[in-house]
C-alpha cells in the first residue's frame, strides 16, 4: 500500500443532504478522494467491484438493501473495503449485527467530524475505531447482568486485562498509556498481543469477544 496515494472512499446514505454534504466535506481532505456517492445497498453492491474504495462509508438503515443486508453480502464478494458504519441509532440492535459483521468503526451520525476522519484513517491503517455511543448499544444488547467471569486469565495477564478494558472504554492508545502510566510503545504492544492471543484482527473485535465471554460488564467500563 502506498503511502502517498489518497484514501479511496465510497459513501452509502439515503439522505441525500448528509451524503453529499459529507462528500463535499471530505473533498477538503488532502489525503482522501471520494469515489462514490450511494443512495442505497443496491447500488453498493452492484458498484462496488467496479469502484474499488478503500473504506465504505456505510449506513446501516436504507431503503431496498440494508447496511446490513451489504455486510452480509461482502463475503462473497472479491474486493474486500475496510467498512465504518454510519448510524443514528445507537440504540438498536442492528448495531450489534454490524459488530458481528467485523466493520473496521462505528460512528454515530452527529459525531464531531473529527472523529470520522480519524474512523477513516483508522480503518485504511486495519486499526478499528468504536465511537463510545456504539459500543454502549453493543452492552446493551448482551445480557447486562449476567455474572462476570475470569475466563481471560487463561489468555491474558493481568496487565493486558487493564488494557482490554481501557479498549473497551473507547480509548486510543495515546489515552491508555497515559490512563495506566505507561508508555504508548507499551500500550500499542499490550493492544497487538491481546489482539493475537485473542485471535481476531481488530480492536473492536476483541471487546466483543470480552463481551460475548462476559470478562467485561458495563461496571467494568471507565
Amino acid at each position: 500500500m502506498r503511502s502517498d496515494l489518497p484514501i479511496r472512499v465510497a459513501i452509502a446514505d439515503d439522505n441525500a443532504e448528509y451524503r453529499l454534504t459529507l462528500a463535499d466535506l471530505l473533498a477538503y481532505e488532502p489525503d482522501i478522494e471520494v469515489v462514490a456517492v450511494w443512495a442505497n445497498g443496491h447500488e453498493v453492491l452492484r458498484d462496488l467491484e467496479q469502484v474499488r474504495p478503500d473504506v465504505l462509508l456505510l449506513d446501516i438503515t436504507m431503503p431496498e438493501v440494508d447496511g446490513i443486508c451489504v455486510l452480509k453480502a461482502a463475503p462473497l464478494m472479491t474486493w474486500h473495503p475496510k467498512v465504518v458504519v454510519l448510524t443514528m441509532h445507537e440504540q438498536s440492535p442492528v448495531v450489534l449485527e454490524a459488530v458481528r459483521a467485523g466493520v473496521s468503526g462505528y460512528i454515530v451520525k452527529d459525531a464531531p467530524m473529527e472523529d470520522l476522519l480519524r474512523a477513516i484513517r483508522e480503518a485504511h491503517e486495519g486499526r478499528a475505531m468504536v465511537h463510545p455511543q456504539v459500543m454502549k448499544a453493543v452492552l446493551g444488547e448482551i445480557e447486562r447482568y449476567a455474572k462476570p467471569n475470569d475466563g481471560w486469565k487463561d489468555l491474558l495477564t493481568a496487565r493486558e486485562f487493564d488494557v482490554l478494558c481501557q479498549m473497551a472504554a473507547g480509548k486510543s492508545n495515546e489515552q491508555i498509556a497515559e490512563s495506566l502510566h505507561i508508555t504508548l510503545k507499551t500500550a500499542k504492544n499490550h493492544v497487538s498481543h491481546i489482539l493475537a492471543k485473542l485471535n481476531v484482527s481488530d480492536r473492536s473485535q476483541a471487546v466483543l469477544h470480552a463481551y460475548r465471554e462476559r470478562w467485561i460488564l458495563p461496571d467494568r467500563l471507565t
